[in-house]
Formats: C-alpha cells, sequence, structure tokens
C-alpha cells in the first residue's frame, strides 16, 4: 500500500472522486471542473493515489489545453456520449455486456439494467428524476457509487456518535453493509465491462481529455476493488435481499 492509502481510507473522499468522476460522463466539464482536473497539485495527489501512469494523458493534455478550446471539448462530449453517430461509444453496461456472436451490441433495459436496478433499491438508492439516462449509463453506475461511498460515511458517523447503534443479533453494521454492496457492484458490474468502454474511448476521442478520463476512472476502479477486497470481510454484510 501507498503513502495515499489512509486518504483512501476515508469514504467521503471516494464518494466525492466518485461523484466528480460521474459528473464528468453525464455531462461536459464546467470551466471550474476542468481547471480542477488539470490542476498539477490535484494531479500529483490522483498519481500519489492510483499511479503516475493512471494521470499520465491528463497531465499531457494539462501541459496543452491552451490549445483545445472550451467548445470543442463540449463537442468531444457530445460526439462521445450523447449523440448516437460517428464517434459515439455507448456509454451503458447492457451493451457491452450484452453482445454475443449474433449481435455486436447487446439490447438497452435486459438482464443487467434489471440487476443494476436490483441493487439499487437495496441500497434504498433511487436515479435522480433530473437525470434522463438510463440505469446502466457510466455516469449514472459511477453515481451509485458515490451514493454507497455517501451511505458508509453517514454510517459511520452514526455509530462513532452513539458507539452502541442496536442493530439486533447477527444483523449487520450499516458501514459493513454498504460497503459489502460497493465491492459487489464494482465486481459484478462496473469493473465487467467498464474496461471495454475505456477501450472505445481511447479509440475514438479526439483529444486527451477524454482518453486520460477514461484511464483515470479505470485505475479508481480497479484500485478501490482491491482495496475492498483487502479489508477484513465483515459478518453477515449483505442481507438477502440484495441476492
Amino acid at each position: 500500500m501507498s503513502a495515499g492509502d489512509s486518504a483512501w481510507l476515508d469514504p467521503q473522499a471516494r464518494e466525492q472522486l466518485y461523484h466528480f468522476l460521474a459528473a464528468a460522463y453525464l455531462r461536459p466539464l464546467t470551466p471550474e471542473a476542468l481547471r480542477h482536473l488539470t490542476d498539477p497539485d490535484v494531479l500529483q495527489e490522483l498519481a500519489t493515489l492510483f499511479g503516475e501512469e493512471a494521470i499520465m494523458t491528463l497531465s499531457g493534455f494539462s501541459r496543452a489545453r491552451e490549445e483545445t478550446g472550451g467548445e470543442r471539448l463540449q463537442q468531444e462530449f457530445m460526439d462521445l456520449f450523447a449523440v448516437p453517430a460517428g464517434r459515439y461509444v455507448t456509454p451503458f453496461e447492457d451493451v457491452y455486456r450484452g453482445a454475443s456472436a449474433e449481435r455486436q451490441l447487446g439490447p438497452l433495459l435486459g438482464e443487467h439494467a434489471v440487476a443494476v436496478k436490483r441493487l439499487y433499491r437495496a441500497a434504498g438508492g433511487d436515479v435522480d428524476e433530473s437525470c434522463k439516462e438510463l440505469p446502466t449509463h457510466i455516469g449514472v453506475e459511477l453515481a451509485f457509487m458515490s451514493f454507497l461511498c455517501g451511505r458508509e460515511a453517514a454510517a459511520r458517523c452514526a455509530e462513532g456518535d452513539a458507539s452502541a447503534v442496536e442493530t439486533g443479533a447477527g444483523a449487520p453494521a450499516p458501514c459493513a453493509f454498504y460497503r459489502t454492496l460497493q465491492l459487489r457492484f464494482l465486481r459484478e458490474h462496473l469493473n465487467a465491462w467498464f474496461p471495454q468502454l475505456s477501450e472505445a474511448i481511447q479509440e475514438r476521442a479526439a483529444s486527451d481529455l477524454y482518453r486520460g478520463l477514461a484511464e483515470l476512472t479505470e485505475a479508481v476502479l480497479q484500485r478501490d476493488a482491491a482495496w475492498l477486497m483487502s479489508q477484513p470481510a465483515p459478518d453477515s454484510a449483505t442481507p438477502a435481499a440484495v441476492h
């Protein structure tokens, strides 16, 4: 484990990072968000947590950022994630995991959509009504990870304040429940398909911004799953409702 692991133990830090990544796939980056993502100090913090390779492309984009105008980056977002035309990457889990020898792309709202919606309900989460994307959109799935980390952080505060929140004999502590869901969602969903989406982004992106964002996202997902797997397994942390 690296020196950055102490920061990674904080579910609030993980909540904020997942929230940022989710927003970056749901809408074009605002000028403020772009400045934050390309700030040398922020990039160095990310390198400490995820390794130099994870931020190499973003660092290159940061150094040459003046050459890429805001309107061009907004158009790039539309081309990749919003407009089903030439460079569109179809950012939905169903499409990648439902592909077969007969079909290059899987059907939307199939078995994978049912599975993620079941986990959303088990965690007590709902897709924001203002969000028009389907439940298997990469931005929505990343937002769910942010939600789970936020719930874990809130549960930690509650358990710490009352040092004796009664959960009943054999019942899981809320922290353990939300952390178990995080690992399950990473293993059964995000890490099972994001590498394919990342590959599509590498092939079709016109600038290094979204190539770098995909590389960072892939590193975050892999690192987070590895870290969660390294933690002691909580007893009875996954109730029957999640299965």
